[in-house]
C-alpha cells in the first residue's frame, strides 16, 4: 500500500468516527424524546381518565361536600377490568381501618355504560357499627371485644346512592363484614354466636364475622370467619382455628360443630 493510500485510508476512518460523534448523540437524543412522548401519552391518558372518574364521583356526592382522587386501577384480574380505587378527603385510604379503599365499577349494559361503588358503606359505616354494638354487648359482655376491621365490597346488585336512607341499606345489604377481637370466656363462644345467630334473624340483617378470641394474657386462643343468617339462618357451625399447637391443647375441650 502507497503512502497516499495510507492517507486516504486513514481519513476514510477519522471521517467515518466523525461521524460516530455526531450521530450517536442524535440516536440517542430521539430515543429519549420517542421515550418521552410515550411516557407523556400514557400519562395524559392516565390523568384524563383519573379525572373523569373523579369528577363523576364529586358530581354524584356534592352534597357530601366531599372530594374524591384517583388512586389506581384494579390490577386484580379476578375483579372487573373496569374497577377503580379512589380516596376522598372524608375517608383518605385506609382511614376507617387498613385497607379500607372507595371501589368504584362500570359495565356496559344494553350499549351504555352502568356504575356502582361502595360509598355509602363507608358513609354508614360507623352507624351501622353502632346499631350491632348491643348484639355484641349481649354476645361477649360490654367491653371485651375491640373491632379492629372489616371489608367494604362492592354492592352486589344495589345501586346506593347520595340519596339512600340508612333504613334501606340495612334491608338490602348482605350484612356487616367487620372483624372482632374477643376477651370473653372462650368456653361459651358457641352460646355468643348463637346469640348473633338469633339478633341477626330477629331483623333480617347479616353478619360476615372474622372472630379471635384471646386469653386474659393477650394470647390469641382460636380464630373463626363465619356468615351469620346471610345465606341461611340455621345455627351456626363453629370451626376453630388454633393459633398453635399449644392452645389447640390447652382448649381442646371447646368442641367444634353446632
Amino acid at each position: 500500500m502507497t503512502t497516499e493510500e495510507r492517507g486516504q485510508e486513514e481519513q476514510e476512518r477519522r471521517q467515518k468516527k466523525r461521524i460516530k460523534r455526531i450521530l450517536l448523540p442524535l440516536l440517542a437524543l430521539w430515543l429519549a424524546v420517542q421515550l418521552g412522548k410515550c411516557i407523556y401519552q400514557e400519562e395524559e391518558r392516565r390523568l384524563g381518565y383519573a379525572y373523569e372518574e373523579e369528577q363523576y364521583m364529586n358530581r354524584k356526592y356534592r352534597k357530601f361536600g366531599d372530594r374524591f382522587h384517583f388512586k389506581s386501577e384494579s390490577k386484580d384480574s379476578i375483579r372487573s377490568p373496569y374497577e377503580v380505587e379512589l380516596t376522598s378527603d372524608h375517608y383518605p385510604y385506609g382511614s376507617l381501618f387498613h385497607g379500607a379503599v372507595i371501589l368504584r365499577d362500570s359495565w356496559i349494559e344494553e350499549d351504555a355504560f352502568q356504575h356502582k361503588d361502595n360509598y355509602m358503606g363507608f358513609v354508614f359505616w360507623k352507624e351501622r357499627v353502632a346499631l350491632y354494638e348491643p348484639f355484641f354487648d349481649e354476645a361477649f359482655g360490654v367491653g371485651n371485644y375491640t373491632v379492629t376491621g372489616g371489608v367494604l365490597p362492592l354492592p352486589d346488585w344495589q345501586l346506593y346512592g347520595p340519596d339512600t336512607e340508612i333504613e334501606e341499606y340495612l334491608d338490602t345489604d348482605e350484612g356487616l363484614s367487620i372483624t372482632l377481637d374477643v376477651r370473653s370466656d372462650f368456653t361459651k363462644s358457641k352460646e355468643a354466636m348463637e346469640i348473633l345467630r338469633k339478633r341477626m334473624a330477629e331483623r333480617n340483617w347479616g353478619l360476615d364475622l372474622y372472630i379471635s378470641y384471646f386469653d386474659q394474657a393477650g394470647n390469641k386462643i382460636a380464630f373463626d370467619w363465619l356468615d351469620i343468617n346471610i345465606y341461611s339462618s340455621e345455627r351456626v357451625k363453629l370451626d376453630w382455628a388454633f393459633e398453635n399447637s399449644e392452645m389447640k391443647e390447652r382448649w381442646k375441650h371447646v368442641s367444634s360443630g353446632t
